[in-house]
Formats: C-alpha cells, structure tokens, sequence
C-alpha cells in the first residue's frame, strides 16, 4: 500500500506590543493581500488555505496565538498534496506570511489597527444570524467524511456512482461472496468481464464489470481515486456529463481488454476512473482552468495516471482497461473542452451529445467486430456455462468423478498393477472444450476421458502438466515451459529433437520422428514404444507418441505426451489433438 509523507514547516513570530486580536488582523489582512483561503478562524487563531500554483502544490497554514504570549505567534504550513518533499514551500510561505503582515502593521496607524481589532471582537460576540448559522451548517456537513457519500446541488454523480458501488459489493458478501478474495465463480455470476461469455451473448457484462470489484481492498483502492478526481469534475463538466462519462468510458474500457486479452477476467471502476482522469487531463491541457492551479494539477494527474500504468504492468491486474478508459476519456475531455467554446449552453449541450453518441458508435463497431471474430472454443464455453459444466468444476464436484483414477502420470513401478479398462465412446458421451488461460491452449475431448485436477510432474521439480486426460491405461499429457532468454530456448529446442542413439551410434530404429501441421501449427512428433514396470518384470507395454510446438515469439515449449496402452484409444487421441489450437 502506497503511503504519503506530508512535510511541514514550524516558526515564531514575533510582534511585541500587540495584543491577539490586532496580530490576528494581521493575518488576516496578510492572507488577502497573499490570496490564501480562510478555513476556519476564532479568536485564538486562524487556519489559511495555499490555493495550488506554479509556486504551489496546496500546503495549509496554522497561526496559533496564545493568551498572555506578549505578542509572539506560532505558525506552521503543512503540506496537503500529494508529495514527498516540499521543496522549500512550507518556509516560504511562513516567510511569505510574516512579510506580508510586517508590511500591513507598517501602513496601519495604531488607532486603525485598534479600531479593526476592537470590530472584530465585536464580530465575535454577536449571537450569528439565521443564514450564518446555516452557512455553518452547510460547511460542517461538506467536510465530513459521509458528505461525500450523500448527493447535494452540484455533487450528485459522484456521491451516487460511489454508492452503487458500495451496494453492489455489500449484496456480494450479503450473498455468500469472499470480501477479501472473490472466487472466480462468484465474479462470472456477479457480471465480471470475461470474452467467452461477453462475446457470445453477455454484452451486458462490458457495463456490469465497471461496478463489480475483486476484493474489499481493490474496492476502496478504487473508491479513493473515485473520490478525489469526482471533487475537481463533476463541478467542471456537470452532473449529466459524469454519469455518461463514468458509464461510456467503462465499456470502452471493457472493449479494449477484450481486444487485448478477452480470456482475462476482468472486473472494477478503475477502467471508468481512468476515463475520469483522462477528461480532466484534457481541461487541464486545452481549458480555461486557472493558470495558477493547472501546472500543480496537471504534476499530480500525471503522476497518479503514470504511477497506476507502470504498476499495472504486475501480472493479474488488467492495465488494458486502464489505457481504453484513460483514451476514451481523454477523447471525451476533448469534446468537452469544445463544447465549452460556445457561448449558448444549447449549442454547448448539442456538441456534448453528438461526441458522446460518436464514441459510442465507435465502441458499438468495435464490440459486434470483436463479437463477429471470435475463437470456435467460445461457443462452446458459453454451452458449457449454460449446462452448468463450468460451476461444477469451478465448485470441484467434477473431481469426484477422478477419485478411481490415477493422480499422476508416474508410471507404475510394479508390473502386478490391472491397468483399467478402456471405456469406448458411447451414445450419450459428448465433447467438451478445456481452455488454459496462460498458455491461450485449447482442445476438446470426449466425455469418455477424465480430467485429472491436481497432476504432478515426473519428479517434485518438474513443471506440473497444465491439462491431463485418462481413459484406462491411456493417458495424454500436456505442458508448457517458458524460458526467460533466447539462448536457454535455443539449446532445449536443440535438446529435445535428439534421438536416443544405438551402440553403433546411430539413431534407434524404435524411434520415429517427423513434422506434422495441427491448425497451422508446425510440429515435431516422435512416437516409440515404452515399457512401464520393473526391468525384470513383464510390466506393460505402451505406445508413447510425443507432440512438441516451439513457439518462438514466447520462448515457450508445448509438450504434448500421448500413452497408448489400448490401440482403440488412438482413435480418441488422434481425434483429440486435431482439435489443437494456441492463439497468440
């Protein structure tokens, strides 16, 4: 979790002769001529506020005056944005504070400066008006923490956008779903971005996935961020805009992660943030924001949107949606700061409009383009969805169906071991499809071949196969090795189409090898016979044909290893490696 280091700065002044109340005019006085904020003021002291500029990043000052102190006051500037050093600010501005109040006290006689002192003492005593009362009212409800959860004139959006959803992840873990860690299962039923169901049918989960999030952290991570960019929009752009915006460049967010990685599970409000920003970076370049605050902002917007974009690159999180809404948002800001060039609030809502139905029109063209191409193994997810084949296995109430079937794929090392039949294809079995998400593997099988969940490899260090089917003695394996330098992939591309060699040298004739093409992909097979069981046992005889795809762009190895121990299960195995395909 990130943290913010706030520096500060500590002095006394020193204005002897001078009672509280004429230091306090001072300062007042000092603040205007300086064009500090007051937050909030009483007798004995008063808080200052350093709107952001050039020579700002928005710092708070506190002048505290203590009763019999004989004219000397503390004050200390803080800062209030985020930064890790002030680079000499908070002593600036105190020296800033003090020469400015030196410069009043030397224009104001001793009578003025007593006459001012003595209103101001009377300013306090009066009981307060009606309106002054509310106005009080108004600003304590503002600068509580569940303002910003409550809608009022002009922060309606955001207050809204927010609690939806808060509601949205407290029905969640109302109904059963993890509050730290969310299964898998439970997003895909709550609306999470996923391509084989969101091309397929589901379009509505390009909306839904902007209000789902994986975790109470990811959750107020993204609250957070919400917060802080909806304060400084929602009043520029109005409330109408910030509905639109948060909802149009979320799906365009959803979009381009489906176009990028539409197998990813995708899910929270960081796309539609992003969007948020990217409006507000499109003011901050091309609008009329004050000169003095719009260098500071546009530091901290940078900041934050570089900062997400670089820690975004960390494996599970979907930095592709982060870069859709943070165009579409953009793109939009755009728009916007157009339709502000028009004088007539008509014209300026007319262009708003039109822009917003343009972007949506390109989102549209993108989403039924990205429907429209989509992998033949989709389709048969979705029937696997429906049919409720994916929450059985993502429940585990498909394992139960492996627990006479071998856990491994080590070979037996007892030749006593009754392998167990083979079972035929029968009328009501059917094809299912297995997809693995790292590796972009897919295939399908018969429902005569279990899949084992849970496989080891060969040996305690060996790469786990990341898909293994069984059908009696016949198995088939498959995995997958990524190698971290092109020299390292080079020399086990080399290694792995050697062939034992016979005592005269030469290749062994039980070992065959040749080039086969599956669905366009070139590969190796070598096929050759292979005993399992103990040297000076019968044991059992099979035939072990080995598929190897080196796929260069990724320096991965795919090693598809088929035993065969009844010949009518070749048929199965044939039939089940032609539905091989690895998509890029």
């Amino acid at each position: 979790m990130a943290f913010r280091l706030r520096p500060l700065h500590e002095d006394t002044l020193q204005f002897a002769g001078l009672s509280n109340t004429q230091i306090l005019i001072l300062a007042l006085e000092a603040s205007q001529k300086l064009e500090w904020n007051i937050e909030e003021l009483t007798l004995e002291g008063v808080r200052f506020d350093v709107p952001m500029s050039i020579k700002s990043h928005g710092e708070e000052i506190t002048v505290s005056i203590q009763e019999g102190s004989d004219g000397e006051i503390s004050v200390r500037s803080q800062s209030i944005a985020m930064q890790l050093v002030d680079y000499g600010k908070n002593r600036k501005n105190i020296q800033s504070l003090q020469k400015a109040m030196e410069e009043i006290k030397s224009t104001l006689s001793p009578e003025e400066l007593e006459q001012k002192a003595k209103k101001l003492e009377d300013d306090f005593n009066r009981p307060l008006t009606e309106e002054e009362e509310a106005y009080l009212k108004e600003i304590e409800k503002k600068s509580s923490f569940i303002s910003f959860f409550i809608p009022r004139k002009g922060f309606i959006a955001t207050p809204i956008l927010m609690d939806l959803n808060l509601l949205i992840f407290i029905l969640m873990v109302a109904f059963g779903v993890g509050i730290l860690e969310p299964s898998t299962l439970a997003l895909l039923k709550w609306g999470a971005d996923f391509g084989p169901l969101t091309l397929t049918g589901d379009w509505w989960r390009a909306i839904t996935c902007n209000f789902i999030h994986i975790g109470a952290f990811h959750l107020l991570m993204n609250m957070y961020a919400f917060m802080y960019i909806g304060l400084w929009l929602e009043d520029l752009i109005g409330t109408r805009r910030m509905f639109i915006s948060y909802l149009l460049t979320g799906v365009c967010s959803a979009a381009f992660s489906l176009y990028m990685h539409a197998e990813t599970i995708s899910a929270g409000a960081s796309g539609a943030i992003f969007g948020l920003y990217g409006i507000f970076l499109a003011f901050l370049l091309f609008h009329h924001i004050p000169r003095a605050q719009r260098k500071a902002l546009l530091i901290s917007i940078l900041l934050f949107v570089g900062y997400n974009l670089v820690y975004g690159m960390k494996a599970g999180i979907d930095n592709a949606a982060h870069i859709g809404g943070l165009l579409s948002g953009f793109l939009l800001g755009i728009i916007y700061v157009i339709s502000y060039r028009f004088e007539k609030k008509d014209a300026q809502r007319t262009i708003s409009i039109v822009g917003e139905l343009g972007i949506f029109g390109i989102f549209l063209f993108s989403f039924l383009g990205l429907c429209q191409n989509i992998p033949s193994t989709y389709r048969e997810i979705r029937k696997e969805w429906e049919s409720g084949i994916v929450e059985a296995y993502l429940n585990g109430e498909l394992e139960e169906e492996n627990d006479n079937q071998p856990a491994t794929n080590t070979p037996s090392k007892s030749s006593t071991l009754q392998m167990p039949p083979y079972t035929p294809v029968g009328n009501n079995d059917t094809w299912l499809s297995f997809y693995d998400a790292t590796t972009n593997f897919s295939c399908q099988y018969p429902t005569n071949w279990h899949k084992i969940t849970g496989a080891r490899g060969l040996t305690p260090t060996a790469e786990p196969p990341f898909l293994m089917l069984v059908n009696g003695g016949n198995q088939l394996t498959a995995v997958a090795l990524t190698y971290d330098t092109r020299k390292e992939f080079e020399r086990v591309k080399e290694l792995t189409l050697l062939l034992p060699r016979n005592a005269n040298g030469e290749p062994s004739e039980d070992y065959k090898q040749s080039n086969v093409t599956i669905n366009g992909l070139p590969m190796t097979q070598t096929s050759n016979p292979l005993h399992i069981g103990a040297p000076d046992e019968p044991g059992h005889d099979v035939q072990q044909i080995a598929l190897r795809y080196f796929q260069e762009d990724q320096l991965r190895v795919f090693s598809i290893v088929m035993l065969v121990y009844d010949k009518e299960a070749q048929a199965d195995l044939e039939a089940i490696v032609s539905s091989i395909q690895i998509t890029k």
